[in-house]
């Protein structure tokens, strides 16, 4: 039993240790993001400004400027794109189990599993789907987005909701599953936002020109005056 405890407690250190390591070189990479030392980031790439806050589990995703995701979500098999405010306990691509077999459990269908002990001699079904999120979209504290998923600039998730097909541009969802609840902005005005395409602006237009993203009827002005 001591021996067994000691085994554990340097496997621990050393697991600390390594993601210490990760941790180090994610900030020497990515020196203008925010990275909470509680969270997991694995196989992962980021745009600038991005935050990462405490106890989030992040693997082989793409998360782009300015977003940020808050405490406790699980983000796998992602890309994220510009301006994006993801709420705490979010799931993103938790997996997928297919249905049509005799069982669902990994062990019998998955070779390539993390399970102690398994059975299958090859992977027999298809365990994730990445999911795309455009620009500027705010996902609701606890939400979950399966699989294969793809999400249109401006859109917003509910709290709770889960998400099974696809969100419009634009598009207010809810509801378990997620249904479509309204858009927030008349189609003209969604089609000028998705022209304009502002989320691409340097920052230096940002730091002359925040006060326009306060007033939809400003902005159009401002693009009118541009063409």
């Amino acid at each position: 039993m001591i021996i067994i405890f000691f085994k554990r407690l340097i496997f621990d250190i050393l697991a600390r240790i390594y993601k210490r390591l990760r941790l180090s070189k994610l900030i020497l990479k990515n020196p203008s993001c925010v990275f909470d030392s509680s969270s997991e980031i694995l196989e992962s790439s980021f745009g600038r400004y991005v935050v990462i806050f405490g106890d989030n589990n992040i693997y082989n995703s793409k998360i782009d400027s300015y977003s940020y995701i808050q405490m406790g979500s699980r983000i796998f098999n992602c890309e994220i794109g510009k301006f994006c405010s993801i709420a705490s306990n979010v799931s993103i691509a938790p997996g997928m189990h297919d249905l049509s077999k005799v069982t669902t459990h990994p062990a019998l269908v998955q070779r390539t599993t993390p399970l102690p002990k398994v059975f299958a001699k090859e992977d027999n079904v298809i365990s994730f789907k990445k999911v795309f999120i455009g620009n500027d979209v705010w996902i609701g504290e606890k939400a979950i987005i399966l699989d294969g998923i793809k999400i249109g600039n401006g859109a917003v998730i509910a709290g709770g909701s889960v998400v099974v097909k696809d969100v419009e541009p634009y598009s207010i969802v809810g509801g378990v599953p997620a249904k479509h609840i309204k858009y927030r902005f008349e189609s003209d005005v969604v089609k000028i936002l998705q022209d304009s395409k502002w989320w691409n602006y340097s920052d230096e237009w940002f730091e002359k020109n925040a006060n326009l993203m306060l007033d939809i009827e400003c902005f159009r002005e401002y693009l009118k005056d541009v063409k």
